[in-house]
Order: structure tokens, then sequence, then C-alpha cells
């Protein structure tokens, strides 16, 4: 059978204040920044959830006329992208539909 070591109590002697540890400031800072990195993702995920409930709901109210009017606005906007992407559909229906 394998021998057990035991770990070593490397507690601070009680006379030393946890501020004076070197490991256990770096702990505490590292856990400071994750809560702030975590707080930063959470807001961030709040805002685009409301953002693409926003869209979906639009979308749901929204006709194919609006669509199409709005599809119409932003090739007036930018006509290259709109050549653009009309040759992409193309290509992607003549793949699609070959043979």
């Amino acid at each position: 059978m394998a021998k057990r070591v035991q770990p070593k109590d490397e507690t601070p002697a009680p006379d030393v204040k946890p501020d004076e540890v070197p490991e256990l400031k770096a702990a505490e800072d590292a856990i400071r920044r994750a809560q702030e990195e975590l707080e930063k993702a959470c807001a961030t995920y709040t805002k685009l959830r409301k953002e693409a409930t926003d869209q979906v709901r639009k979308l749901r109210e929204s006709t194919v006329g609006d669509v199409v009017e709005g599809t119409l606005e932003a090739v007036k906007k930018h006509p290259a992208l709109g050549v653009a992407l009309a040759a992409l559909v193309g290509f992607f229906l003549g793949r699609l539909f070959r043979r």
C-alpha cells in the first residue's frame, strides 16, 4: 500500500496579518479581477439579450412588405453591397438547384 503524506501546515504565524502574506494578496487580487470581469460579462449578456428580444419582436411584427422596403432602402444607400449580395445569393441558388 502507498503511504499517505500529510500536507504541511502552512498557516501564517498568529502575529502576521493576512495582508502581509503575498499569496493571499495575489489570490484576493485575482478574485477581485474575476468578479469585475464576471460583472462586465453579465452586463454585456443582459444588453445583448435585450437587443435580441427587441429585434425578434420587431421582426415578428413586420410584414413581407416592410422587409422588402427595408431591403430596397439598404440597396439605395449601399448599391455595391447590394450587387455583391445579389451575386452571392445567385451563386448559392445556382449551386442549390444544380441538376
